[in-house]
């Protein structure tokens, strides 16, 4: 910092300094706005492809479902096949024809399909053959409960066209493997319907590789920062390129407005920020989304950014050089007139400067030995004022001597009273030296503990001069000590109960003191057994708690409302005193005080 001051003296160095903060500003400027033009730029333009390539991709996906589709409806329209259904599992020639139909259908596919299962409702059989196990051949099963799965419950009714696709998944749905360790995309299923009774003879699962998906996905991904994932119309999800940044997958999917078929969002993802667009597919209802991260995205722009900085660093040096050069032929006059003023900071306040001409190193001349003047008046001054505060600090030096002299003389009879065994006496005395000595310690502001000690200190005072007349209960509620208080806020209210109930009757009177949090607030409650406030008096003092101008009226209870600002002031504006009546008779005041979480 004092280096920076030297520096900063000159005037060659400020003009440099200003020269130099103009043309980084500028720097700046020119490079955030030809920044967020470039960003705006890339971001349309990838927004456009990318929406052309998500409605290709969807275009191609119902396509190649429909003649996935079409296979499946093959068995349908075979008469042969329909009828083998019909008949009885023993029947060798039926079951020998739809096990070759399935194998037909397995073997001349293209090699997407990975398998393809029958099962017949009526008999309880499933006949699967699979390229998921060691080596493709037909087995025969009877699983159960599988009409109660949602994919046969959705295939099984004309809404659903009699068809349902669900993503692959751990299980016997389509024979026996593990979707983590097996490139699956889909499984398609197709109920053989009995058209009279609508309901299904068979039906055919047929599970779909991820060939044709991939190279898909391969057609459009062209960063490595790029994340492409596939939904149904019910957002189950098919398939996606990182699993990782799409954790929160199901965020993203209510973020979307799915009320419009194409479209693009921002989305954040824990610390990353990503560009996401989307795309509906007309038939099936297929949901394409394809992020990419903000950073990536922007990486062209931010390159060009830093090469316009280095571009603009370049300029500024140079431009500084030339500032520089100009600047010192301006201040060489000014030169002179600093020697004479660091003469005068040399507390040599009889230097007087020559006045030659009327330019403006002139006018700051009569100026300057102006200032001088003014500098010895100010020192005369100066001296008086500080004197002056000397002497006010041993005025409120000599105020602390009295209460250390008080403590000191109770700490004496204190002593006086151990030593001729009179141990109430001592008892008393030390509860007023730490009612003394806790008055007179520094700080506006103590935690509840210590506040609670200096109570009991005081109702042992107390209970000396009214016997059993008074008896006070404390109860504090867990960690509630730690909650910070103003200091004697507690007692002011015990003080309150002794002097309005116990003087005014010669009734035993119970003070009770409670501490304990609810609802986000810790609350110290002190009640006592009296007779209560009257409703007027009571009204009275309440509105008083809520009055800002407050100091020229109600002197007699200046107490409560100084406690209550005390509140606000030292311990949360949203602090405050509740005074009422208590149900079963006599006062309760409590301070509230809001606890953060």
């Amino acid at each position: 910092m004092n280096r920076f001051r030297n520096f900063t003296r000159k005037l060659g160095n400020k003009l440099g300094l200003a020269f130099s903060l103009i043309v980084c500003v500028l720097i700046l400027v020119l490079a955030t706005v030809s920044y967020y033009r470039t960003t705006w730029i890339i971001k349309d333009n990838y927004i456009s492809n990318t929406a052309k390539e998500l409605k290709h991709m969807n275009e191609s996906l119902d396509n190649y479902v429909a003649q996935i589709d079409a296979l499946s409806l093959s068995f349908r329209r075979d008469d042969n096949f329909m009828e083998a259904l019909m008949n009885d599992e023993e029947d060798f020639s039926s079951r020998l024809y739809m096990e070759n139909q399935l194998r037909n259908l397995f073997y001349s596919s293209s090699g997407d399909i990975a398998a393809v299962s029958l099962y017949i409702p009526r008999t309880g059989a499933r006949y699967t053959i699979s390229r998921l196990t060691d080596s493709p051949k037909l087995v025969v099963d009877h699983p159960r409960n599988i009409t109660s799965n949602g994919w046969y419950k959705e295939a099984s009714t004309r809404a659903n066209a009699f068809r349902s696709i669900e993503p692959p998944a751990p299980g016997p749905s389509a024979g026996a493997y593990d979707a983590e360790n097996q490139r699956l995309f889909f499984i398609f299923h197709r109920a053989l319907i009995n058209i009279p009774s609508q309901r299904p003879m068979g039906m055919v699962s047929i599970t779909i590789n991820s060939a044709y998906r991939d190279k898909m996905i391969s057609d459009i991904l062209e960063q490595d920062a790029e994340v492409i994932a596939i939904f149904d119309r019910n957002n189950m999800s098919f398939y996606n390129s990182s699993g990782k940044t799409l954790s929160h997958e199901a965020d993203l999917l209510r973020s979307i407005d799915w009320t419009k078929p194409e479209g693009y969002l921002n989305w954040s993802s824990g610390k990353q920020d990503y560009l996401v667009t989307y795309d509906v597919s007309p038939g099936d209802g297929w949901k394409l989304i394809k992020l990419i991260s903000t950073s990536a995205l922007n990486e062209r722009a931010t390159n060009t950014r830093n090469l316009e900085f280095l571009i603009g660093l370049a300029f500024l040096l140079i431009g500084t050089l030339l500032v520089t050069f100009a600047t010192k032929t301006i201040t060489r006059p000014l030169k002179r007139l600093s020697k004479q003023m660091e003469k005068v900071g040399g507390a040599n306040f009889d230097v007087m400067i020559d006045i030659n001409g009327n330019d403006e190193i002139a006018y700051l001349s009569k100026k300057f030995n102006a200032m001088v003047a003014k500098i010895n008046e100010l020192i005369n001054e100066e001296y008086k004022a500080k004197l002056g505060e000397k002497t006010a600090r041993m005025k409120a030096l000599e105020a602390q001597i009295n209460p250390h002299f008080l403590y000191n003389a109770l700490q004496t009879i204190s002593t006086e009273a151990l030593v001729h065994r009179v141990d109430h006496i001592d008892r008393m005395v030390q509860a007023l030296a730490y009612i003394l000595r806790y008055s007179i310690r520094t700080g506006d502001k103590v935690n509840l503990a210590q506040e609670m000690k200096n109570v009991e200190s005081y109702v042992m005072l107390q209970q000396a001069r009214y016997g059993e007349r008074l008896s006070v209960d404390i109860a504090l509620e867990g960690s509630i000590g730690d909650i910070p208080v103003p200091k004697m806020a507690v007692q002011l209210l015990v003080e309150n109960s002794i002097k309005h109930v116990l003087e005014q009757t010669l009734d035993p009177v119970l003070i009770q003191i409670r501490g304990y949090f609810g609802e986000g607030q810790a609350i110290i409650e002190v009640s006592d057994n009296g007779p209560g406030i009257p409703q007027a008096r009571l009204k009275e003092l309440q509105e008083l708690l809520l009055k800002e101008n407050w100091m020229s009226e109600h002197q007699e209870s200046i107490g409560l409302k100084n406690l209550s600002e005390r509140l606000k002031l030292l311990i949360h504006s949203k602090a405050r005193l509740d005074i009422r009546n208590r149900p079963e008779g006599g006062v309760s005041v409590q301070i509230i005080i809001p606890v953060e979480d």
